[in-house]
């Protein structure tokens, strides 16, 4: 610690004992001089002033006596339900090679029928041969190229909730 500091630390001491010395002194003083209360004014005594019972006011939130509007109706879109020739799944894509461009693998469709699939996120839709040639990947009812994917959905969105319709 330099010369400075320590003359700093030098005079915040005193004048925090000098502080600390006044303040005892004054309350000593304030003690002494305060009188004790006569013992006829005891607590609980007949002298007490009278008081009233307590009588709290209206609350403010309830707004007097108005009830309260009940929440209207929320109406929700929800999508109709599947028919006999639909089926809802989760599509995901696959390069298919050696096969035509517009095919997909399902088993939740009949064999060799032209699906049309529609993207329940967006509303995309698209037309694609359904070929059970390829195995489905966990978490997935329905591969597709992926050419034909692109056009409903983007692939980072993979799987994709879709209505499958024959």
């Amino acid at each position: 610690m330099n010369t400075f500091d320590r003359r700093r630390v030098a005079v915040a001491c005193a004048v925090t004992v000098v502080a600390l010395l006044t303040l005892w002194v004054f309350s000593n003083r304030n003690a002494e001089s305060s009188a004790p209360l006569p013992s006829d004014t005891a607590i609980g005594s007949d002298t007490a002033p009278p008081t009233s019972a307590y009588q709290p006011e209206d609350p403010l939130f309830v707004g007097g006596a108005e009830q309260p509007t009940p929440p209207q109706v929320i109406n929700v879109a929800v999508p109709p339900a599947p028919g006999a020739n639909q089926t809802l799944a989760r599509a995901s894509f696959k390069r298919y090679a050696g096969v035509g461009t517009s095919v997909c693998t399902t088993i939740l469709a009949p064999d060799n029928t032209m699906l049309k699939v529609t993207n329940l996120d967006n509303g995309q839709t698209t037309t694609c041969m359904n070929t059970l040639g390829m195995s489905l990947p966990a978490g997935s009812d329905l591969v597709m190229n992926t050419a034909v994917y692109i056009l409903i959905a983007d692939l980072a969105d993979a799987p994709v909730p879709v209505r499958v319709s024959w």
